[in-house]
């Protein structure tokens, strides 16, 4: 399907049409099913959507929301700190717990092992069977 002709079809909806531009969209219309499948389809749809009763805003509603945010006594960082700052509490316990159980596997007290960084050497990596062969 031509995409000029679709775009003309979806303008035809909402806008008037030029003469040219009507006697276009009706020769699309009468030499293509697939092109009239296509209009039925948008007809369709947009009646649906007429049927719909959407939720509408209260009058000044971007206003108010403008207003709220110019006078809320927190700067953006400190609103994002105050609302995550559970979120990071649970996050820093975690790593606790997984270094504490790393570290108790190896039996030292560094950095790798509370990471659970193994070192191999070269001779062990290469003795390593992969899984593709």
């Amino acid at each position: 399907m031509d995409n000029n002709l679709y775009n003309l079809l979806l303008r035809s909806f909402d806008a008037p049409l030029t003469e040219s531009e009507q006697r276009r969209l009706e020769n699309a219309l009468t030499s293509s099913e697939e092109f009239r499948t296509a209009k039925e389809e948008i007809v369709a749809l947009r009646l649906g959507l007429q049927g719909l009763k959407g939720e509408k805003f209260k009058p000044f509603f971007a206003e108010r929301v403008m207003e709220r945010l110019n006078t809320h006594p927190l700067s953006m960082a400190e609103y994002f700190v105050s609302v995550f700052r559970d979120v990071a509490i649970g996050a820093a316990v975690l790593v606790i717990i997984c270094s504490a159980y790393n570290i108790s596997r190896e039996n030292t007290f560094t950095l790798d092992s509370a990471l659970g960084i193994h070192h191999q050497t070269l001779e062990q990596i290469l003795a390593l069977e992969t899984p593709f062969e």
